[in-house]
């Protein structure tokens, strides 16, 4: 084919692409309809093939310029507009599958995570002065010289700052979120303690609200508001970390090497929308568990949270 058949062949949509550019710079993408959005798609992509044939059979004709210029102009548009469906297509599709995925994962975080708040829960209710053996460290002095006298004593105000500990914990669960999706490279040992630690630790500190005369309505009004995003995004971290660990213990039919890596790109696929959920736990944490509303009114948006996340994760 000489360039001049090249040209008389192809120059029909070269002209449509022109038009879109044209268009595009006048009003922008966003003011093109969805079947528009389409063609011009199409059109570009037609285009861009046609400039690479050109580059490698007329490298010094007329039309490689021209070509040049003109997908030029339209691939910022082209690519803004593959960045805008490739997020949404991401959020409406993609992440909920991944979710399912790794459904059993999850459920198995969720277990070893109950597992410890359980086992805390009984074992501070049945003797308060066991509270700093589970936690150690000191959060705004909490645990210190806890006897029962004391608690007769003093009572709840002397040993809790609602606000404060759900912001305590609100940070301690991001900081699991991440440590539970990277300690699957011990062979998922390190995730499997994490999960159930931060269940230890908010058990503990549900028992330790009851003994000392704490609102148990009240504690957990400040935890789960923006707890059941955060939770969410633990138990998917750790199924991160569980999917990796799996893959360096029963590696199946793929090479221990290929398992890990396969697995590694499943989790992956989770981070995005886990960031976004603790990115949403952190605006209810700051904007809506501090109001000064009903307790049970936060606990029913908690409950109304959990049930619009397990919606949007099993849709389809």
């Amino acid at each position: 084919m000489t360039e001049t058949q090249f040209i008389e062949q192809n120059q029909e949509r070269w002209k449509q692409l022109e038009a879109f550019n044209q268009t595009l710079q006048r009003r922008g993408i966003r003011t093109l309809s969805r079947l528009e959005v389409r063609a011009f798609a199409e059109t570009f992509r037609a285009v861009g093939y046609h400039l690479a044939y050109a580059k490698t059979h007329f490298p010094g004709g007329t039309s490689l310029p021209y070509l040049s210029h003109i997908v030029g102009v339209a691939h910022n548009y082209y690519y803004v507009r593959e960045r805008k469906y490739a997020v949404r297509d991401y959020f409406s599709r993609r992440f909920p599958a991944a979710c399912r995925r790794a459904s059993l994962y999850a459920l198995v975080s969720a277990v070893l995570f109950m597992a410890g708040m359980i086992f805390a829960y009984s074992y501070v209710i049945a003797d308060i002065e066991r509270f700093p053996q589970i936690f150690p460290f000191d959060m705004a002095g909490l645990g210190e010289g806890v006897t029962e006298a004391s608690v007769e004593e003093n009572g709840d105000e002397a040993f809790w700052n609602y606000p404060l500990m759900s912001a305590i914990i609100m940070t301690n669960n991001i900081r699991v979120a991440i440590m539970a999706f990277a300690f699957g490279v011990s062979a998922g040992i390190g995730t499997v303690w994490i999960l159930f630690y931060n269940g230890l630790i908010v058990g503990s500190l549900a028992a330790f609200v009851v003994m000392t005369g704490g609102s148990a309505i009240e504690f957990w009004s400040l935890i789960l508001p923006h707890g059941v995003a955060e939770l969410i995004a633990i138990f998917l971290s750790g199924a991160c970390g569980l999917m990796i660990g799996r893959a360096i213990i029963m590696p199946g039919n793929y090479s221990r090497r290929d398992a890990v890596v396969k697995a590694a790109r499943e989790a992956v696929e989770l981070v995005p929308g886990i960031v976004v959920i603790l990115i949403l736990a952190a605006l209810i944490e700051g904007f809506f568990t501090p109001l000064d509303i009903s307790p049970y009114f936060k606990l029913a948006f908690a409950f109304l949270s959990f049930v619009g996340l397990g919606v949007y994760f099993v849709r389809r």
